[in-house]
């Protein structure tokens, strides 16, 4: 008995220990019009470049993001501007987000990218599968970007902040957001924050 009631404990334990870091993780807020929202869809829109072996695609980018009780999911990704960029497949959709980490590296967080405005968190989208030159990283196999989003507390009005930047590698393909093209980041279409 008193066995059984160890390993009980035990579990107990563990499953408490589990649901308090499950409970302190951060996550995403949005502005619906009238209050702060932990579920709701917005928008990153902004330039973009996708490179294949030397090739460099400037693209329009659109990441519609869901997000429900506070966790987020790319749901669509969508690119626009020379006609090769709409031929741009997104796959194996939706893409988690994981939960938001405070960044404490480089501002601007490359060269070329624009210096953001606090509060800044690193934010890493995975499962992401392109067709564009070639299945990038793979036609089985999905890769991750991570990138800065200085995320806002800024009610009402599209904020000036709420960028998101990122430069990463999908197997052959390189993909960032532009650095030549302002705004040098991609933009939200609402107010968007982080709560820890």
């Amino acid at each position: 008995m008193s066995k059984l009631r160890t390993t009980l404990l035990t579990l107990a334990a563990t499953t408490s220990v589990f649901a308090a870091a499950s409970a302190s993780a951060a996550s995403f807020e949005v502005w619906n019009g009238a209050s702060w929202t932990d579920n709701g869809i917005v928008h990153f829109v902004g330039p973009t470049t996708l490179a294949y072996l030397g090739t460099q695609l400037p693209c329009d980018a659109d990441f519609t993001v869901a997000i429900v009780a506070g966790a987020a999911n790319v749901t669509n990704a969508s690119f626009s501007g020379v006609s090769a960029c709409s031929s741009i497949g997104s796959y194996n959709l939706p893409w988690p987000v994981a939960a938001p980490i405070p960044y404490t590296g480089a501002n601007p967080p490359f060269a070329g990218a624009p210096t953001l405005s606090p509060t800044l968190s690193t934010v890493k989208i995975s499962g992401i599968r392109l067709l564009a030159f070639a299945y990038c990283p793979g036609a089985t196999t999905t890769g991750s970007i991570t990138g800065v989003l200085d995320a806002s507390d800024q009610a009402g009005a599209t904020p000036a902040n709420n960028r998101f930047v990122f430069k990463g590698l999908l197997g052959p393909c390189a993909v960032q957001s532009r650095t030549n093209t302002i705004p040098y980041s991609l933009q939200a279409d609402i107010p968007v924050r982080v709560v820890p």
